[in-house]
């Protein structure tokens, strides 16, 4: 017998864990794709947590559940690929550090269905993403780096969590097959031979690279300057992570990255949101960043440290960003795919809000809906290797909304639904949980 469940009690069947799929049939649905750029109304049929097809009606021997959506719009789930997850920070000493296991509840509940963790403890992420894909643990999909391979006291080494460091093309090629044997999602590397901590050459950058790519793992390379990315370009890099605010980027730069299909992961979340974190009261006082964050990570950005801070950055602040924009409107315009990275875990973002707030940036900065909503969805999944979409053979990972999302990128937070690998999430007992 097949029921049909109205979303208002669709809570009924729904569950926080993820192990198990559930085969659903959702009806009546505007089905928002963003690779093909258009809204259709209709149906998905989803068995054992995989896209199947959109027939009219579920087949005679489906023994799943219908979940009518009529009113509401269906879109893939939103992924975060920059985010250290073991918790949030802010100005004065405030932390609230959970642990990635509990950050990734917190991502689901936002409708946050992955995210890609680039340096954290190495043993500890390991642990929980093989736990995590054995069915163990629950919460957003865990992809990371593993570690940050670095110089000798290079960036990542300042703070006390043990890393990788190599200083020649040979420690490069050693480092990068160790860490190979782990299966990284991604392989992180720090290239910023301007910047005031000791950085690996360029030699060494595209020895890692290459090692990296040899073993079928893409390169993510955090960058200061724009010479930095076109030599991680030159190098083969898969990605480069932060937009160089010195200056916007230069146009053969964005020409070159798009030919060669470098993808963006801008982070402007940290780069450009903490002001309006601290001057406009409507940020914070969202019920999502309530629900993902303590009163005393929130309360830090009413305090005297976080006020000093944007008053003794506003003129510099505005000159940076505005190359900011700048650059990612001419790479937009040249066709650079980007992502949507926060950089969570620093001053500025909270982790599974703050990739509300990456899109709005996004298209703040001159970017359609349309691509603002593919840089979380399904290009993220294009990244990693996954099938993030709305068609059959895609994972069944998606947000249900109350509004559109191309009409307004800003009700991606008018969250119905969160649906992951096929199952409806309970995000009351979720929220519940993060909350005791």
């Amino acid at each position: 017998m097949i029921r049909t469940i109205s979303i208002a009690c669709v809570l009924c069947l729904a569950g926080v864990s993820t192990g198990i799929a559930q085969d659903l049939f959702i009806a009546n649905a505007q089905i928002v794709d963003p690779s093909a750029r258009e809204i259709r109304a209709g149906t998905l049929l989803i068995v054992d947590g995989v896209i199947v097809g959109s027939p009219e009606a579920p087949p005679s021997n489906f023994t799943g559940e219908t979940i009518d959506l009529a009113g509401k719009w269906v879109i893939p789930g939103l992924n975060d690929l920059h985010t250290h997850s073991y918790g949030n920070m802010a100005p004065g000493g405030a932390m609230d550090g959970p642990g990635t296991a509990v950050v990734a509840r917190r991502m689901l509940y936002a409708g946050v269905t992955g995210f890609l963790d680039l340096f954290g403890s190495e043993q500890q992420l390991l642990r929980l993403r093989e736990q995590q894909r054995s069915g163990a643990i629950d919460g957003a999909d865990i992809f990371a780096s593993l570690s940050c391979l670095t110089a000798t006291e290079g960036h990542c080494t300042e703070y006390g969590v043990p890393t990788r460091t190599m200083d020649s093309p040979d420690e490069a090629r050693q480092v990068v097959s160790d860490l190979a044997e782990r299966a990284p999602d991604v392989v992180k590397i720090v290239y910023a031979p301007t910047g005031r901590m000791p950085s690996i050459d360029e030699e060494t950058l595209s020895a890692a690279v290459a090692t990296a790519t040899a073993h079928g793992i893409k390169t993510v390379i955090h960058v200061n300057t724009w010479q930095d990315v076109r030599d991680a370009m030159e190098a083969g890099a898969s990605a480069v992570t932060h937009v160089p605010s010195q200056a916007p980027i230069p146009t053969d730069l964005a020409r070159l990255m798009a030919e060669r299909d470098m993808f963006s992961i801008p982070t402007l979340s940290v780069q450009t949101d903490f002001p309006n974190f601290v001057e406009d009261p409507s940020v914070l006082a969202h019920p999502l960043a309530a629900a993902l964050t303590t009163q005393a990570i929130r309360d830090a950005y009413r305090g005297e440290a976080a006020i000093a801070r944007v008053e003794s950055r506003r003129e510099r602040a505005a000159t940076q960003d505005a190359n900011i924009w700048t650059s990612i409107k001419t790479m937009s315009d040249a066709g650079v795919t980007m992502l949507t990275g926060t950089d969570a875990g620093n001053w500025g973002t909270i982790q599974g809000y703050s990739v509300h707030r990456e899109l709005l940036l996004f298209v703040e900065a001159g970017l359609t809906t349309w691509e603002a909503l593919a840089a979380s969805t399904t290009q993220a999944g294009r990244f990693l290797g996954r099938s993030f979409g709305v068609n059959a053979g895609d994972e069944a990972n998606f947000v249900v909304l109350d509004a559109s999302p191309i009409a307004d990128v800003r009700n991606t937070l008018r969250i119905a639904m969160v649906i992951h690998h096929g199952t409806v999430v309970d995000r009351q007992t979720l929220l519940d949980a993060l909350h005791r």
